[in-house]
């Protein structure tokens, strides 16, 4: 019996010393940095620099920097309005993702890594 308490300790410890990553509940959420500058000729420039979760999508933080009016369309949220100021006529906001044109909406550009959104007013 003595034996058999022994090894199950000696094996119980072991067990422990071999595992050095042990999480014990660590539910932190890793950010990334988002930067976003929105233009609209003279009536808008706006610059903005914030940590945010990563996975979030560009739509759901933009809206934490900035109120947001969309339209809803069957691709998704089509944005309409920055702090204020619409499009309208013949005018729209363009998505640039780290430099280049999105091919797809805010919505569905995902942070994943630091990234650089600007929103520009743009005419058609």
């Amino acid at each position: 019996m003595k034996f058999n308490l022994k090894l199950l300790a000696i094996v119980f410890l072991g067990s422990l010393f071999l595992q050095p990553s042990l999480s014990f509940g660590d539910d932190s959420v890793e950010s990334i940095q988002l930067s976003l500058v929105i233009t609209s000729a003279d009536e808008l420039s706006l610059t903005a620099i914030k940590q945010v979760d990563k996975g979030l999508n560009a739509y759901e933080a933009i809206s934490e920097l900035v109120t947001v009016g969309v339209k809803d369309t069957s691709f998704g949220p089509q944005i309409m309005s920055l702090a204020g100021v619409e499009a309208v006529g013949n005018t729209y906001w363009a998505l640039y993702v780290n430099g280049l044109m999105s091919m797809v909406g805010a919505q569905d550009v995902i942070l994943l890594e630091d990234t650089f959104i600007r929103l520009n007013m743009e005419a058609f």
